[in-house]
């Protein structure tokens, strides 16, 4: 078979999401290819949004939060929406590109190209099966007005809340959010630590703030402070070179603390540390829970990560911070509560499938 992924940029989640798809279709011996669908508009319409999408969340998360609830405010109103208009115009170079490469099948991690399908198979028919993955643990705004064949959801307790949004509930799969396989191949603890240089006795906490390098780091570091005796800790900024440019002017005296710029070695980091504190985006959480590490959720901004931080908490996969003086005193009893540590652990093993990916390929290759 040859199968075509869509995601986009716009939150390194849905990319991460689609790789993981590509990784089980490869394990599955499937042919396939990874497009970005607004590149069907124009490869500058791919970059702009994208570049826009993640300035506002580096330097005014508060306005995705309020852009979020005028789209979920919009949705309500069952009104076809603007974002379903912008995607419809590029869906017939998209269904040429579909018929031109032969693919057999769709699978898309993003809302855009949800739109798009849609509209696609609403001008030309049917054509091949087209399928979605949902990234969060909510319905997003406007998810309600696409129509594909299926949908991956993250867990089968948000069945109620979709089809309640007007989702065919017979279209509805709890497969779990896809994560790449490294993520449950759990490295020894011991032998993390050595490859990292960390002393095997230490307390290690892990930072993480995004693709994007996003909330307030500083605020953090400045609650380790506090602590008089900080945990090993290691903060990765993402993409963001001039936040560890800033958090190593302020912090470069500070033995404990490590900066780490994007890289493509977090599990590596999750399986040598002792707890996590990230904020709660649906696949970088995903990820935590499938590496089972004990998590603190640290709100960045409203919208879709609220939603996260509450199906996690509610099924004891992590707890929740309000501000970062409550997520470092959250992780340092993590750090001192074993007990309380592996019964999260325990809970991330119950409730998340770490073969998420691999059960979207098999569906999807199934037809």
């Amino acid at each position: 078979m040859k199968i075509l992924i869509l995601s986009s940029g716009t939150g390194e989640g849905h990319n991460s999401a689609a790789y993981a798809v590509a990784e089980a279709l490869d394990r599955a011996g499937a042919a396939h290819e990874l497009v970005d669908p607004l590149t069907f508009r124009s490869q500058r319409t791919a970059k702009l949004v994208t570049a826009s999408y993640n300035g506002i969340i580096k330097k005014t998360p508060a306005a995705f939060g309020l852009i979020y609830r005028a789209g979920a405010l919009y949705s309500s109103t069952r009104l076809v929406s603007p974002v379903y208009y912008a995607n419809a115009r590029y869906a017939g170079a998209l269904r040429d590109y579909i018929d031109t490469n032969r693919f057999d099948a769709v699978v898309t991690t993003h809302l855009f190209a949800m739109e798009a399908l849609t509209a696609m198979r609403r001008k030309f028919g049917a054509g091949v099966p087209c399928y979605g993955v949902l990234t969060d643990y909510t319905c997003i705004p406007f998810f309600r007005e696409t129509k594909l064949d299926g949908y991956f959801i993250p867990h089968d307790d948000l069945r109620p809340e979709l089809e309640a949004k007007g989702v065919d509930g017979t279209r509805l799969h709890a497969t779990g959010i896809p994560v790449s396989a490294r993520f449950a191949a759990h490295r020894p603890r011991a032998e993390a630590r050595e490859a990292l240089g960390v002393a095997a006795n230490a307390k290690m906490l892990l930072i993480m703030t995004g693709g994007a390098g996003c909330g307030n780091p500083f605020a953090l570091c400045d609650a380790l402070l506090r602590l008089g005796a900080p945990p090993e800790t290691f903060l990765l900024v993402g993409h963001n070179a001039e936040l560890q440019e800033k958090l190593s002017k302020k912090y470069g005296g500070c033995a404990w603390l490590h900066l780490v710029p994007f890289t493509r070695e977090v599990p590596l980091y999750m399986n040598a540390a002792d707890a996590l504190i990230s904020k709660p985006g649906g696949l970088s959480s995903t990820e935590a829970a499938v590496a089972n590490i004990p998590l603190v959720h640290l709100l960045a901004f409203n919208g879709c990560e609220t939603k996260n931080v509450e199906f996690f908490t509610a099924h004891g996969l992590s707890v929740r911070a309000d501000r970062e003086d409550e997520a470092i005193l959250a992780a340092k009893r993590l750090l001192d509560d074993p007990d309380a540590a592996e019964r999260m652990r325990q809970a991330q093993r119950r409730e998340i499938h770490p073969d998420a990916a691999d059960r979207i390929a098999e569906a999807v290759m199934r037809g």
